[in-house]
């Protein structure tokens, strides 16, 4: 379940329990952070369906930053920026974190919502 949390003073969510968390955050420049996911150890299914819903409620070309210990994140997540035209920024690992910062891409046609790649049905 995702709950969403007030960012503490240094703007990260709140990590006091476990389980996804996500924060709106306030825009300053054109690079800051617009929302942050907190998604501890969860599995990149529940991971993926938290960034799908941001991609489409977030102003085009914002930023997401995404928290997580889940190592096999990494290349799933890889795979969806290359899949979707998001621009992965920047990459910090920890000892037993990793935090990503994804800018979102603009939409391909204003006012066109433009599916994932995961959710298009295949044409035989």
């Amino acid at each position: 379940m995702c709950t969403a949390s007030p960012p503490t003073s240094s703007g990260a969510p709140y990590a006091g329990s476990s389980g996804l968390h996500d924060t709106d955050e306030s825009v300053g420049s054109v690079d800051s952070v617009r929302a942050v996911v907190d998604a501890g150890g969860e599995p990149w299914a529940r991971i993926l369906g938290l960034l799908e819903r941001h991609r489409y409620e977030l102003p085009e070309s914002s930023v997401l930053e995404l928290h997580s210990a889940n190592p096999q994140v990494r290349p799933a997540l890889r795979e969806w920026c290359r899949l979707t035209g998001t621009m992965l920024l920047t990459e910090e690992e920890t000892d037993d974190r990793s935090a990503y910062r994804i800018k979102l891409p603009p939409p391909s046609a204003p006012g066109t919502p433009t599916p994932s790649p995961l959710q298009k049905p295949e044409i035989p």
